[in-house]
């Protein structure tokens, strides 16, 4: 009866070394050994395939995501901050506009929705959802800064308005 060999491989300060050990009895052999020196089975040598493990910390050693062929990644503009920016101005102004807040804040949550798809696609490899995304966050951006825009107007005619009564008012006194 022939017994397989066992090999445990240590990997750290003593790799490079490769211990026998003997299925039957569990003594440790030499690396060229045939027999083993405890009990004396036949040893029988299998080549096992390699696998090399970087260390921690070494470049390369991550998981790249889902069909990226290893370029470069595309970078591919998120508006986040643009968004969050418009949006708290577009709040704030709302009330000194006597506009109604909700209709300002809405396109800017739809901008920052669309601004935060942006690296989780890019992450994920889909660069065209990811560009899409960004269009769309893009467009979004725009349209809080139209309201932003016409809220500033509406704050400029009502404070003219304003001088212009008291104008009015100080004149026929």
């Amino acid at each position: 009866m022939d017994f397989v060999q066992t090999r445990v491989v240590t990997v750290g300060p003593a790799a490079g070394r490769s211990d026998l050990y003997c299925p039957n009895c569990g003594a440790n052999n030499a690396d060229d050994a045939t027999r083993c020196v405890n009990c004396g089975n036949t040893l029988q040598k299998i080549e096992t395939p390699g696998v090399d493990v970087p260390p921690p910390g070494v470049s390369g050693a991550g998981f790249a995501p889902a069909g990226a062929s290893g370029g470069a990644v595309p970078n591919i503009p998120n508006y986040l901050v643009q968004s969050i920016l418009l949006t708290i101005a577009c709040f704030f102004l709302s009330f000194f506009a006597f506009f109604f807040p909700i209709l300002g804040v809405i396109p800017g949550i739809v901008a920052i929705v669309y601004g935060s798809q942006v690296n989780g696609k890019v992450a994920g490899a889909n660069y065209t959802g990811a560009r899409e995304s960004s269009r769309l966050a893009k467009i979004w951006c725009w349209v809080t800064f139209a309201v932003v825009v016409l809220e500033i107007i509406i704050i400029v005619i009502f404070i003219l308005l304003f001088i212009v009564a008291l104008v009015a008012s100080a004149g026929s006194s």
